[in-house]
């Protein structure tokens, strides 16, 4: 009788001490509310949470973090991914959260070198270069659109150093449709003068050429990653008759 009345007294008292475990409410509320989809709450409580354990959960960091993009509280978003980010907790997830975030934010400049710091950390994710290699793409396109050849180049170059295949395909194709296209223009302009200034043409045909070799140069990177691609071999060849 003594034994079953001390063993009683020993679960109540295991009950107690569970039930007053600093944060078990405010926790337990969150994921109610995240089981719910209601991240508003669930974000809200989360934060209570942690603040009660003094951010020492770095589970719930990264969860109120993603539940905070949840809610489009992309500035909340933010601050939680880095928290997570210096716990090294789903570091690749992390990164790749901020940088949304910061590109909800408009914060281009942080959410490019948040995407760097990443790459860095976890080298070849295919996420974070996705995320990095499409942003230097668009970017790319915009400034070639604007005539700017030198801020297209760079942007298209920073792709190449990528691991993931598809993105260095795109990105050498788009260097060597960006130099043939300048080169068809430079003999188009001088067209004109071929037989009336036959140095200068001379000299803007060089240029032309010049441009061509670099075009080549590129094209055949992307035709070592994608040898079967239709759009790659139809390039090389427009280059390579561009300069007989």
């Amino acid at each position: 009788m003594r034994k079953t009345v001390l063993l009683l007294l020993m679960s109540f008292m295991a009950l107690g001490a569970f039930a007053q475990d600093p944060g078990a409410t405010e926790k337990n509320a969150g994921n109610a509310a995240w089981k719910a989809k209601n991240y508003a709450e669930a974000f809200t409580n989360f934060e209570k949470y942690l603040q009660i354990v003094n951010f020492s959960d770095k589970a719930y960091i990264y969860n109120a973090a993603v539940a905070a993009s949840k809610m489009n509280n992309y500035a909340a978003a933010e601050k939680y991914f880095e928290m997570a980010i210096k716990k090294n907790y789903k570091v690749a997830n992390s990164y790749l959260g901020k940088a949304q975030a910061e590109e909800d934010l408009k914060k281009e400049g942080e959410m490019l070198a948040t995407l760097e710091e990443g790459l860095k950390a976890v080298p070849g994710n295919v996420k974070l270069e996705s995320m990095y290699g499409s942003y230097y793409l668009k970017k790319g396109v915009e400034a070639q659109k604007n005539n700017n050849l030198e801020a297209a180049a760079a942007d298209y170059v920073k792709i190449t150093n990528l691991t993931n295949v598809d993105l260095k395909s795109k990105a050498f194709m788009a260097l060597a449709s960006l130099y043939f296209n300048n080169g068809a223009a430079i003999l188009q302009k001088a067209s004109p003068i071929a037989n009336t200034e036959k140095e200068k043409y001379a000299s803007e045909k060089e240029k032309a050429l010049g441009n061509f070799k670099k075009a080549l140069d590129y094209v055949s990177q992307a035709l070592k990653l994608s040898p079967e691609s239709t759009d790659v071999k139809d390039l090389a060849k427009q280059i390579k008759d561009a300069m007989k």
